[in-house]
């Protein structure tokens, strides 16, 4: 069955605008996990992440260890072609794929996800014999980052009902304000009782042609009733779908076929 009445439906695109898809999982904080286990571990992974570098830690500093513990880093270890990443702090593990080069290819979820679970098993058994605890979920992360550049489907600010019709700017001659320079948009919404999408729309210029560019997030976050780590993976399947259908929804259909080749008979 195929369509919108398939429970399992899921609109696809041949050329998607998507540049990088994070999957993460919070879980109770490590309190034995010291900078020395970050090396440990990335010896585990070193052949395939052989680069690694500091971040600011995600999340508020816990009010206990504000004048008692400095925090960790986190750290970011990133894969021999650099498309992918592991980040990991003291309560916290985060899988990224991104974008590189202009011809890289979304090698697609299924697969996304393959690295984001191989990779959290290496790092919680790791843990267990390290003797440092259990990763134990707190709550699961899902999202992806769209690019949308101004040569495809839009060209100033005001054509932003083009890319998401539910924003459609009034302009005429009759109005006092002129045609905004930059806009941004949020919503939340949620789900089945296990999580809240986020949607957030910001203007932006990529980096390597300064070209005008919509970034368009769609975030999952949440968890499911079973918060073992071995059961959390049905969480994740949901969270791609709000993520996937809700992009559907929200985009223009002029768009979805034209730009991003949209492979659905239901994008008509």
């Amino acid at each position: 069955m195929k369509g919108k009445n398939n429970p399992d439906y899921l609109p696809s695109y041949k050329n998607p605008p998507i540049i990088e898809v994070v999957c993460g999982i919070t879980f109770e904080r490590l309190s034995e996990f010291k900078a020395p286990h970050l090396g440990l571990f990335w010896d585990k992974i070193l052949l395939e992440f052989p680069k690694c570098e500091h971040a600011v830690p995600l999340g508020p500093i816990p009010a206990a260890l504000e004048l008692s513990h400095f925090p960790l880093p986190r750290i970011w270890f990133i894969h021999k072609n650099e498309d992918r990443v592991i980040q990991i702090q003291d309560d916290r593990f985060l899988y990224n794929w991104r974008r590189i080069r202009p011809d890289d290819v979304y090698p697609r979820f299924e697969k996304v996800m393959d690295g984001f679970k191989d990779n959290l098993q290496k790092f919680a058994k790791f843990v267990d014999e390290a003797g440092l605890g259990a990763v134990n979920p707190v709550e699961c992360e899902l999202a992806y980052i769209n690019h949308i550049p101004g040569s495809q489907g839009w060209e100033s600010v005001k054509d932003v009902g083009l890319v998401l019709p539910d924003l459609n700017w009034r302009s005429d001659e009759a109005r006092f304000l002129p045609d905004p320079v930059n806009m941004g948009w949020k919503a939340l919404f949620d789900f089945e009782d296990k999580g809240r999408l986020s949607v957030d729309l910001k203007q932006g210029t990529r980096k390597i042609d300064k070209q005008e560019i919509l970034v368009l997030e769609l975030k999952a976050t949440g968890i499911g009733p079973d918060k073992s780590i071995d059961t959390v993976w049905e969480w994740y399947e949901m969270a791609r779908k709000w993520i996937v259908c809700g992009f559907a929804d929200l985009t223009g259909k002029k768009i979805q076929t034209e730009v991003w080749q949209r492979e659905d008979s239901d994008a008509a």
